[in-house]
């Protein structure tokens, strides 16, 4: 395809999408509930060029979650154990990441009941480490322990994220970091309750 041709499907592309995404915000309704007749209607567009471009609404959200990830993965993430790898400094940047995208994260929020489903399709380019990391003896004698702390983690950082998006991303990423490491040390609540 030539270029002329590639930037019209990309721009085509982009009208489905914010039409989807309008639908969603202004008129508040939830994606189980949006068709793509509306989507056409809101585009400008005619149902086979919707069709071109996806198979139906649900494979639409699925691939602008993919897209999200990809960015997300592009931007912020080296290679988890590598020598230029930081902990801190790679949740910040998700945190940025998702700060600057916060209108499009909290319609994601708002429409997934399982809101750890973002830590998964984040960290999907990893998926092999994470299970490195999973299948590892923690030394405590109970089996699979690694990765009941890999799950309680990652439900926490999503637990944390939703709450920021939903108190409208007061914190900076730098505090937000914060607040989840306290959440896993000493200052935690779990630590204040245990020495109750």
């Amino acid at each position: 395809m030539n270029k002329p041709n590639n930037r019209r499907a990309q721009e085509t592309n982009e009208t489905i999408i914010r039409a989807a995404f309008v639908l969603l915000v202004e008129e508040k309704k939830p994606m189980s509930k949006i068709t793509v007749r509306e989507i056409c209607e809101m585009a400008g567009i005619n149902r086979s060029t919707f069709y071109t471009h996806y198979q139906d609404v649900y494979d639409l959200f699925e691939k602008v979650e993919r897209h999200m990830a990809d960015m997300a993965n592009e931007m912020l993430f080296t290679p988890i154990g590598s020598d230029s790898w930081n902990f801190r400094a790679g949740m910040e940047s998700m945190f940025s990441f998702i700060l600057q995208y916060r209108e499009f994260y909290s319609l994601y929020f708002s429409q997934y009941s399982h809101i750890g489903h973002i830590i998964q399709v984040m960290s999907q380019p990893y998926h092999r480490q994470i299970e490195r990391l999973k299948s590892q003896d923690m030394g405590y004698g109970i089996p699979d322990e690694a990765t009941y702390q890999y799950d309680i983690f990652t439900a926490g950082i999503s637990a944390l994220i939703h709450r920021w998006l939903k108190n409208g991303c007061r914190e900076s990423p730098a505090q937000l970091f914060e607040v989840f490491e306290r959440a896993f040390g000493p200052e935690s609540l779990l630590h204040t309750w245990m020495a109750e």
